[in-house]
């Protein structure tokens, strides 16, 4: 009984450790960046590199000035598309689909103003080239 019991311990703890750096892999990128107003848009300087095969991109805002809001997409340094369009939200994760980027590749995040916006704006956010 002795014997089974250590060895669900040792299970466990394999499990969990592993299970946890899996989980860990994918992780955020903070930047800033000034968006131009009526729909213009601007990359961070901040990128984040790819380490899964996810087909999804995650974006969270922690400042959006403007009022009409803002959408972001994933990027590569040559500003192509490597995702769909999302909304980014204040303090949410929204996450933007059909993420193309290669593993062990950075990417960055772009973010546009909405068309009707009179104004320019600096965004702060976290971006992800990874499902979180």
């Amino acid at each position: 009984m002795k014997r089974s019991f250590t060895g669900i311990i040792a299970t466990l703890v394999l499990v969990l450790t592993f299970g946890s750096t899996a989980a860990l892999a994918a992780t955020w990128s903070v930047g800033s960046v000034s968006v131009p107003s009526w729909g213009g848009g601007s990359r961070t300087s901040a990128s984040n590199l790819k380490d899964s095969n996810s087909n999804y991109a995650s974006f969270k805002g922690s400042a959006l000035p403007n009022s009409f809001g803002y959408n972001v997409r994933l990027v590569n340094v040559n500003n192509d598309s490597r995702s769909n369009s999302a909304s980014l939200k204040l303090n949410e994760t929204t996450r933007a689909s059909e993420n193309s980027g290669t593993i062990n590749y950075y990417y960055y995040a772009r973010v546009n103003s909405k068309i009707l916006e009179p104004s320019t704006s600096t965004v702060k956010l976290s971006f992800s080239s990874d499902y979180k």
